[in-house]
This record gives C-alpha cells, structure tokens and sequence, in this order.
C-alpha cells in the first residue's frame, strides 16, 4: 500500500551552537522547553575538541563526554538567536573524578535538605545525567550512575543535591534520556529509560515519581527484543488525550532495525507488543544525491538514529528522526490518527557530510511551525568530515 508523502514547506537550516574546536552533540540525551512567546531552551553535550584523532571524536562518559559540559542555551526569538550570556552549565564531566563523586554522594545523605520544586508546574524540568562515577569494574574503569538534577526556574538554577536512580534488581545499569516525561493528571510523571546488565544488551523501561522527582522508582518493562541479539532504545513517551500511552523507540538489530511503537493503557504498567512505525519500498532518500558526504565517509551507517515523537496542536503526530546511511541527514513521518498509520517518510536535509549526526529534539512554535535541534556533521576542514555541532531546522508541515 502506498503512502502519503508529508509536505514540508519554509524549511530553513541555522546553527546554534558552532566552534571548529569543539564537539557539541546529543540534544536528545537532554531536555528542550518551549515555554511560549519565542521562549525555547534547548541543553547538548559540549566538549573541545581537536580533530585529530579518532578519541577526539569519540562518543560516550569514556570518549568526548567525559570532558564535556552540559550546556542549556536560551532563545526569547522562537530559536533565531542564541545569545552566549544566557547559558548555564547544569553539569561538568570534565570535573576531576573524586570531585564530581563527592557532589554525586549528597543524593544519598538523608540529612541534606531538598529543595521544594513541583514537577507539574511547566516552569519546571529534569536532566537525567550519566556520569562514570561508580565503583571501578576489572577494567578499571568507573561504571556509570544514574542521577537526576532539576530545575525549577525554567532552567535558569538547578539543584546541587541529585536524585539517584537505580536500576531494577538484579540490573546494573540504567540511562534516562530527559524526552518528555509523561505528565497524569494526579500530578505524577512517568520517563521511560534503558536498563539491563550492560549496554549492548538493554530492554526499554518506564520509571514513575509521585514526589516531584525527589525518587525515582521502576516501574515496569515496555519492552525487548525478543531474538536476544539486538535492543530497543531511544524511548519517548506520548501521553494521548485519550489516556492511552505510547513509547516511541528504535530497535537495533536482533529483530529489526526500524523505528517502533508500542502503547499502554494503564499507565504503563502493561504495553503491546512493538510494531515498525517505517515502510520499505517508498524511500525518499534513494533518488537524492550523495555529493555532501567526504570522501572517507562510513557507508555501514543505519536508515533510522533516535527517534522524537512531537504531538501538533491539530493532533498530528511528528516523528522525526536521524538519517546514518547515504544520503545522511533529518527525516520524518506523520500519523493523523493518533498512530493507526503512518505516513511515507520526508527528507528535512540530506546535506550532512557524515553519519556522525542525529538525537532530535523539536517543539511546535507558537505560529504553528516546528523546530527541531540535532547535532550535525559537515565537511569544513576537520578532519573526520568536519565539525561536530548542533543545528536546527524549521519548517511548516503541510
């Protein structure tokens, strides 16, 4: 079955964060607001970067984001500009270890007080950090921590006391990336995160608080592959008018590799079986041309990188996502029935250099357009087809 192609009109490409000596990457693993009237924040991980080497591109606590900052920038003109003096550091891995263990360590003293922040006000917000502060493994390296920082200010201050959270029993490892949390109306929130005893072996998870984040508790499995040789991951979720819960997510290899979708209807605490959201057989991207990638360009690169899902005013739902195979760049496809069916995929760009790119984020502006951010790739020099940074697109949705 044919279907419908989305239309993209008064596309426009700006960049907001660029220096050649720096690798600004992973929006996605960090939150965005927009808070109306132009007022958008949108928070990457930002590291130097020399482009010499193969580390200096590196991902992971153990590669760039061990000496990165996370850095939340402000717009006040509907993401147009990005002025320096409104940035805020919310946390800064390239801390010496004992240094960032010891603020970490307050989230398990009982007798620090915790400040009153409500995570149903929308001036509030939550970044899920990651650091490689645990106990040394037999490699010698410190294992990775999960620890929640929150605002209350949109995003202007944030507490110096985290959250811990902890993986389900019997796990080691948890990583939540700050999608949009599932507000009810009770006034609890529901994140949905990766877990498992290592990283190449996860299954997608849904954790609740009911005190403003000052925990975090498992709640249950949304889902896994059930080959055992590949994962779902990137997960968001959409809470429907209708009460119904979606998780967006991509599977990695084992069963599929294609952007997935499975849904709740008790709040999260039971899900269906995943079912790919993508269509072969209508690509957009085969007839496009492959003349931006550099000549050392990987070709092993995947159709679909970390998918965002973004529910429009008019209902429509937007997932978009990164493109890592030739022709690379930012994709999308629309559901007009709350995720019956789905759209053909539509190309945002397809001017990237390398696959190194993706982890959208993207807002609805007030005038009806939508903005996306994503960390981008193209050839302007450096060495590994050119300077990591993070980009944005805007267009209207036809």
């Amino acid at each position: 079955m044919n279907r419908a192609v989305p239309t993209l009109t008064d596309v426009r490409h700006n960049k907001l964060c660029y220096s050649k000596d720096r690798m600004c990457a992973h929006p996605r693993q960090c939150p965005i607001h927009n808070y109306g009237g132009g007022h958008i924040t949108v928070i990457h991980h930002h590291a130097p970067s020399a482009y010499q080497v193969r580390s200096d591109i590196q991902h992971g606590q153990f590669g760039y984001k061990g000496r990165a900052k996370i850095l939340l920038q402000r717009s006040f003109d509907h993401g147009e500009t990005w002025p320096q003096e409104h940035e805020v550091v919310i946390w800064d891995d390239s801390l010496p270890l004992e240094e960032k263990r010891a603020i970490l360590q307050r989230a398990d003293d009982p007798s620090v007080a915790r400040e009153e922040i409500d995570l149903s006000s929308p001036d509030s917000s939550v970044y899920f950090a990651r650091p490689a502060t645990g106990p040394e493994g037999a490699d010698g390296r410190p294992a990775l921590e999960c620890y929640a920082f929150r605002s209350g200010d949109r995003g202007h201050t944030w507490e110096t006391v985290p959250t811990r959270v902890s993986a389900p029993s019997g796990l080691d490892y948890v990583h939540i990336d700050a999608g949009p949390w599932a507000q009810f109306s009770d006034g609890t929130q529901l994140v949905v995160g990766s877990v498992g005893g290592d990283q190449s072996n996860t299954a997608l998870a849904v954790y609740g608080t009911d005190d403003s984040g000052l925990s975090w508790k498992y709640l249950a499995e949304v889902a896994n592959d059930p080959t055992g040789r590949g994962r779902p991951t990137y997960g968001v979720l959409l809470l429907l008018p209708s009460g119904r819960l979606q998780c967006y997510m991509l599977n990695i290899q084992g069963i599929r590799n294609a952007i997935q979708i499975s849904y709740s209807d008790d709040g999260g605490y039971s899900w269906s079986q995943p079912q790919p959201l993508v269509t072969w057989g209508q690509s957009p991207w085969a007839s496009l041309t492959r003349k931006y990638a550099w000549s050392g360009a990987r070709r092993q690169g995947v159709l679909y990188r970390s998918p965002w899902p973004l529910r429009l005013r008019d209902g429509r739902i937007v997932v978009i996502f990164g493109r890592r195979h030739l022709p690379f760049g930012m994709g999308l496809i629309v559901s007009d029935d709350d995720g019956a069916t789905w759209s053909a995929e539509a190309v945002i760009r397809a001017d990237a250099s390398d696959w190194d790119l993706g982890y959208p984020v993207a807002t609805q502006l007030d005038d009806g357009r939508i903005f996306t951010a994503y960390y981008y790739t193209q050839d302007d020099g450096n060495t590994f087809g050119g300077t990591r940074h993070i980009a944005s697109s805007v267009f209207r949705l036809g």
